[in-house]
């Protein structure tokens, strides 16, 4: 019997439905088959050390009895997106189930760090997602986080998964919106780090201060860029900076997988982050595009730096897609780019 060709359609149609089985639906983030299975070659590979931290949304139930389901789904991928925003390209990220998500951070394990990232991620969820919510909940949208670290909390994905779990239970069980390192020994654990209500002035500013493992431009995600366009739009008669707005948009030359677009996209975030400055903003929008904040530029040497993103595209990626961009003044009038 001679079996039918398969058009280039049902092709990609099948990549599709293989992509799907190992990305989670909701968030686009990993599943937990898959990223578990990433963070497994990890621990079995020549270069094991890592941390990982388990993270849960306090309060998760509430919501959805409070608001319905619909809006738990939108809170679980703003979610997603503010974890994606602390991670790196060699990072994991995954959703295990629910409203709990896993963070593999590789050659990231000194516990001060950990500590002052945590912080950073819980601020950045009770801002964010407090957003969403009105006072019918009654109480504060954050996370709990438990951490393992490998190596030294265990060295296999189960023990490490176990540990980071008992650690995010005792926050849960103890205070909520705190972190918590595991310490092996008599089922211990380190001190509940519990985010506070009040601050001096000198622990809000390396709260606030990044302290981030890459240079080069800030990526955030879309609201976080919102917010700060908008900001300085209001306040540019007082700043004494010149700001340019840059879009850049990828263009396949060929059909491709959905998991293809979605690793174009990240390469290109990647790419970004590595060519600009410290001082330059940058988030994802949409499916194919990043919008820039470049500081201290004019439309001359704005283009200058636009081109050399494109031309380091081109160096790599030329034979999937091409990039083109725009870019305007950020002035008090309303830019022709909408946010």
């Amino acid at each position: 019997m001679t079996r039918k060709n398969r058009s280039p359609d049902q092709e990609m149609q099948n990549q599709d439905l293989a992509m799907y089985s190992y990305i989670d639906p909701l968030t686009g983030l990993n599943n937990r088959a898959s990223g578990e299975q990433q963070i497994i070659n990890v621990l079995e590979g020549d270069d094991p050390a890592g941390a990982l931290l388990m993270i849960d949304i306090d309060h998760f139930k509430s919501v959805n009895d409070t608001y319905g389901h619909a809006m738990g789904d939108r809170i679980l991928k703003r979610f997603a997106e503010i974890l994606k925003s602390f991670i790196r390209n060699e990072d994991i990220l995954m959703r295990l189930g629910g409203d709990e998500f896993i963070i593999f951070y590789r050659n990231f394990t000194e516990p001060d760090q950990l500590a002052e990232r945590c912080r950073r991620i819980i601020e950045k969820v009770e801002y964010l997602i407090g957003d969403m919510v009105d006072e019918r909940i009654g109480q504060t949208i954050s996370a709990s986080i438990g951490i393992a670290i490998s190596g030294i909390n265990g060295n296999d994905l189960k023990t490490l998964k176990d540990h980071a779990d008992k650690a995010l239970y005792y926050v849960k069980q103890h205070s909520k919106h705190g972190f918590l390192l595991y310490e092996d020994g008599v089922d211990s654990v380190h001190e509940v780090s519990k985010h506070r209500g009040s601050v001096d002035i000198s622990v809000l500013k390396t709260m606030i201060n990044e302290n981030g493992l890459d240079r080069g431009a800030y990526l955030v995600d879309y609201d976080s860029f919102k917010n700060l366009y908008r900001f300085l739009s209001r306040n540019l008669k007082r700043i004494d900076t010149s700001y340019q707005l840059v879009l850049f948009t990828l263009t396949l030359k060929k059909p491709a997988t959905s998991l293809s677009i979605i690793n174009l996209e990240r390469q290109l975030g990647r790419l970004i982050g590595k060519t600009l400055r410290v001082g330059d903003v940058a988030a994802q929008y949409g499916r194919n595009q990043y919008v820039v904040l470049l500081s201290g530029t004019n439309t001359d040497n704005g283009k200058i730096a636009a081109n050399r993103v494109t031309n380091n595209w081109l160096e790599e990626f030329e034979s999937s897609c091409n990039i083109s961009y725009e870019i305007e003044d950020l002035c008090d009038d309303k830019s022709e780019i909408a946010l």
